[in-house]
């Protein structure tokens, strides 16, 4: 690069630190996923590049990088993937912060390294994301869970979720949180996706339940005091919803692939990585090994089982102030 691709006397070093401050700051990005940037930079790529000027790094140097680490063969093809993904970011945020006008670790100009998708995982039925929702701690997580399942949104996209984003007869559109390190905030939309009788029905009655925190602006799902989900608090009780419903253990991001797994037997593939924001068709590609694929509520709502989410509700539980929600989002 030249003095003329701007950012001149910034160092990489000093670059990621600007970088995991905006990540955990201004983004809020949850502590794993900051924990797991914080690795791939502390433990690679900042005793690769180090104090090298951000302007003097190329994508001749970036690619060496990369064939170094296949040729190492101590690291997977996916986690080479995630460490050029993490640099991309990097040097995206310079891109904003200090000037730089060209991102040596595009994929554009350093191709990334091919990644089989088996699409080899684990999820629940329909029947069984009513059974996890009947054992959920209180109508909000209820809801929370079956949105998960039936929407294929992420953690951090549903807790991130506002009343103005909801529309009872268009659909969802959420914002396009943290869908890759480096990109995307809160408030940017996201594509319009459809809601089934579930969803709605869920959704309407915590609406309707609530004294406070109904406005366009308020979170749908939120801490007593309106505040976004504890990220970590979330995770527990649902994994103690998942023990008193007696199902397998699986993460929360599996309900996710609830969704995946049944639209793409009833949708067309290419609208199916619209709804769940894959940034690469390879990625929805893992889902078509379960059934070939075309209407998209009503569909999606005959792939679940057409169950009524109004019908297994919970009654809400009364929970003290201090249950370990605060302000902080989540990625997924």
């Amino acid at each position: 690069m030249s003095d003329d691709d701007g950012a001149g006397g910034v160092t990489f070093t000093g670059a990621t630190a600007e970088y995991m401050r905006w990540v955990e700051h201004v983004e809020k990005v949850d502590p794993s996923t900051v924990k797991d940037y914080a690795g791939v930079i502390d433990g690679y790529l900042v005793p690769e590049f180090g104090e090298r000027q951000l302007d003097a790094i190329t994508p001749d140097d970036i690619d060496a990088y990369k064939e170094r680490l296949i040729a190492e063969g101590r690291l997977s093809n996916r986690t080479i993937v995630r460490h050029l993904t993490v640099a991309h970011g990097v040097f995206k945020r310079a891109a904003r912060a200090y000037g730089l006008k060209r991102n040596p670790a595009s994929a554009d100009l350093v191709k990334r390294p091919k990644v089989v998708y088996t699409g080899e995982f684990d999820t629940y039925t329909g029947d069984e994301v009513e059974l996890l929702a009947a054992s959920a701690a209180d109508a909000q997580d209820a809801a929370l869970y079956r949105a998960a399942a039936y929407t294929g949104l992420r953690q951090g996209e549903l807790i991130a979720l506002r009343w103005h984003d909801v529309d009872f007869v268009a659909g969802l559109r959420p914002a396009q949180l943290h869908r890759r390190p480096g990109e995307g905030a809160e408030g940017q939309a996201g594509p319009v996706g459809p809601m089934m009788p579930q969803v709605v029905n869920a959704l309407a009655r915590l609406k309707d339940s609530r004294e406070h925190f109904t406005g366009d602006g308020d979170l749908v799902f939120c801490s007593p005091v309106g505040a976004h989900l504890d990220a970590w608090a979330l995770r527990r009780r649902y994994y103690r919803a998942v023990k008193k419903a007696k199902l397998r253990r699986l993460r929360f991001h599996d309900l996710r692939h609830a969704f995946g797994t049944a639209a793409i037997g009833v949708l067309d593939a290419y609208r199916v990585q619209s709804y769940m924001g894959h940034q690469h068709y390879s990625t929805t590609q893992r889902y078509l090994h379960h059934q070939p694929r075309p209407e998209d509520a009503r569909a999606l709502e005959r792939a679940f089982g057409g169950q009524d989410a109004g019908q297994t509700l919970p009654p809400p539980r009364q929970e003290p102030a201090n249950s370990g929600d605060s302000g902080r989002t989540e990625r997924i």
